[in-house]
């Protein structure tokens, strides 16, 4: 996502840590799970929670080993698991570009809301009021702003495990306020 749009929509990624920004994923390794090491905090990555909660976190749920624990307990998801997240994620947006109507989409549109995908001045002076039917076109008209934040979340958790793995992290810490 381009910096400039970025501010535009609540949908927000920062890399490091950002307190504003409270659904945090970072990769750890055994070292740091020991407290032998301190966490990396320029290879974590910020993300609006209530953006990620609603967008994201129906493929965490599904690639999560167990049960999710929120107000920013540690859950730790095995690379393995990380990997198949950003697989499926990548071939949604690509269904989500091609057939936006496909049903198999249906389980992850239920989660979606304009309020996240406009600027908030767009969504007042549009939106606020508006029936259900116009409020889903517009997400379908917007829908690359979704598509662009899941394929910039998916960059970034392979390239991290990428550069990570080899110096033997395994998993990626996922915190998220509630």
């Amino acid at each position: 996502m381009a910096e400039n749009a970025e501010n535009r929509y609540r949908i927000r990624i920062r890399r490091g840590h950002n307190r504003k920004l409270r659904f945090w994923f970072a990769p750890v390794s055994e070292k740091i799970m020991n407290a032998d090491a301190d966490w990396i905090e320029e290879a974590e990555l910020s993300c609006d929670n209530l953006a990620t909660k609603q967008l994201f976190f129906p493929f965490i749920e599904k690639y999560y080993p167990g049960e999710f624990e929120w107000r920013n307990e540690l859950n730790l998801m095995p690379f393995e698991n990380v990997r198949a997240m950003t697989r499926e994620v990548r071939k949604v947006v690509k269904l989500m570009r091609k057939n936006y109507a496909d049903p198999r989409l249906l389980r992850y549109k239920r989660h979606f809301s304009i309020d996240l995908i406009v600027d908030s001045d767009e969504y007042e002076e549009k939106y606020v009021e508006a029936p259900d039917f116009v409020k889903e076109k517009a997400i379908e008209e917007n829908r690359e702003v979704i598509c662009e934040f899941y394929l910039t979340l998916c960059n970034w958790l392979d390239k991290t495990m990428d550069k990570y793995e080899p110096m033997g992290f395994h998993a990626m810490a996922i915190f998220a306020p509630h």
